[in-house]
């Protein structure tokens, strides 16, 4: 009899505790991030990438799931051209945590979903008045997300968020490869191929599909 009271006073408790500590929340927060490039013999180097986001998440527990809408860049240079996409991404991640305090530390993965919004390829040799172009692409591409967030209790409500992550990029941007390397008008067309996507037709990795940032967020508790 003491084992089955002791029982329903511990799934009284837990219910009682999920009611009251489990609530839905939304996040607004940026991010900053940078490309990991391989076999880089054409200088490539990352601009300034960022990332906006606003996350509705639901707790259970001790686990929490995520979704909702990023807005994000990637931005590289190659000697006298820049590259400039812009993404829009839906996450599906899921937190694993434990609350020391006021502190909460989660362990955060899952996978995020994106499309080109536009591909701007800029070419800083061409002074003819026009040295950009653009294009448009209609697939969706996937990344998975891995990342350590640390959550800080600021007021009853609000819950300052960091998280340093890694994204890895397991369905490349379909960007096709162009061969018209020497016709005047194309010098668009041929650049806008050979930004780092993974490994190219010629089967050399440039890499572009790994990177490394750091979120920071302000999430509100609906309790």
């Amino acid at each position: 009899m003491k084992k089955v009271l002791i029982i329903i006073m511990v799934l009284y408790a837990n219910i009682a505790f999920s009611q009251k500590a489990n609530p839905w929340s939304l996040e607004i927060g940026a991010s900053t991030y940078n490309y990991v490039f391989y076999n880089n013999l054409h200088n490539y180097s990352n601009n300034f990438n960022y990332e906006f986001y606003l996350l509705p998440s639901k707790s259970f527990s001790w686990i929490k799931l995520t979704t909702g809408i990023m807005f994000s860049t990637k931005r590289i240079n190659r000697d006298e051209v820049d590259y400039d996409i812009k993404y829009i991404k839906l996450p599906i991640l899921v937190s694993v945590g434990y609350t020391f305090k006021k502190v909460k530390l989660s362990f955060t993965g899952g996978f995020i979903l994106d499309h080109i919004l536009n591909y701007r390829v800029k070419l800083n040799y061409n002074y003819d008045g026009i040295n950009y172009k653009d294009y448009k692409f209609d697939d969706v591409n996937l990344a998975i997300r891995a990342g350590i967030t640390i959550s800080t209790k600021i007021s009853n409500n609000f819950n300052l968020n960091i998280q340093p992550f890694i994204d890895y990029k397991i369905n490349p941007d379909n960007i096709y490869y162009y061969s018209g390397r020497w016709d005047p008008i194309s010098d668009y067309d041929y650049y806008h191929t050979i930004i780092p996507n993974g490994i190219d037709e010629t089967g050399s990795n440039k890499g572009g599909l790994l990177s490394y940032g750091l979120s920071i967020g302000l999430e509100y508790l609906f309790k």
